[in-house]
């Protein structure tokens, strides 16, 4: 580890399994033991690497390192984790958690209509950062266009909207370019499902530099293909009636407007059997 960390280009990689004693204790703990015996530093350690994922580490802070671990840790023991790093202030007090593992299988990589290669991919408990970023990069215009309001901030409580997700009720996904040292937000795409009318209401964003670059188009084939796959019957979504380029994206894709008022337009889609 130490000859990775001095070599030009040298990557640390930290494997182990996420539990010992025949799964009866977590390897990855909130603290260790007092006098336990330390070789590495934090800033020695890149890359953390279990059976449920990979935790990417160097630069970050302790809450972002928390939180990354947290998520590569067996399911059994993450909830105990969350709550030994609230109460270690650790994390936010008020950090939400919802049990179960992330959806790696529905990562994808896809290239858009301009030629530029993205992964879609869900998002995770731990994106709060990248997704804070990613909303700060946005123009005022595209703020307005997305949330119908002129607010600019997003602070902690609102972001874990994004990021804290029953994903069976609530799917995120994220455009992401670069890798995972370096990840860069350019889009998000999201549904929610109404469990009364088994169909879900339709939401999305690009960041101002990729718009018109078919990453919109890209986001919202596959949350098409995830809604159908989850037996949803169709989509919803209210759109501002100045937000042109968006309403012809989902006229081309089927959705119809149901009514206007107040300069939103409500759309809808049905989903067809038979696709």
């Amino acid at each position: 580890m130490r000859g990775a960390v001095l070599a030009p280009g040298g990557k640390t990689i930290l494997a182990l399994p996420s539990t010992a004693e025949d799964g009866r204790v977590s390897r990855i703990v909130p603290f260790l033991k007092e006098g336990a015996g330390v070789t590495l530093s934090r800033g020695d350690v890149r890359y953390v690497v279990t059976e449920y994922g990979i935790a990417y580490l160097h630069g970050k802070n302790i809450q972002e390192r928390a939180m990354d671990l947290i998520a590569i840790a067996h399911p059994d023991f993450r909830q105990w984790l969350v709550d030994e790093a609230r109460e270690l202030f650790l994390i936010y007090r008020d950090q939400e958690f919802f049990p179960g593992g992330y959806p790696d299988a529905l990562e994808t990589h896809r290239i858009t209509k301009a030629g530029l290669e993205i992964l879609l991919r869900p998002v995770k408990i731990s994106d709060e950062p990248l997704m804070k970023e990613f909303f700060y990069s946005l123009s005022d215009e595209s703020m307005y266009l997305r949330f119908a309001s002129a607010r600019k901030d997003m602070p902690h409580r609102r972001l874990q909207e994004f990021v804290a997700l029953d994903y069976s009720k609530v799917m995120v996904i994220l455009a992401v370019i670069g890798r995972e040292e370096k990840e860069t937000i350019i889009g998000v795409g999201q549904f929610s499902v109404d469990e009364n009318t088994h169909t879900a209401e339709l939401a999305f964003v690009v960041k101002d530099e990729y718009q018109n670059k078919g990453v919109g188009a890209e986001l919202n084939s596959y949350l098409t293909y995830l809604a159908k796959k989850q037996g949803l019957l169709g989509f919803t979504a209210e759109v501002l009636a100045d937000n042109a380029p968006t309403l012809h994206m989902l006229e081309k894709m089927g959705f119809e407007i149901e009514k206007s008022e107040a300069g939103v337009h409500e759309l809808k889609l049905v989903f067809d059997k038979r696709r």
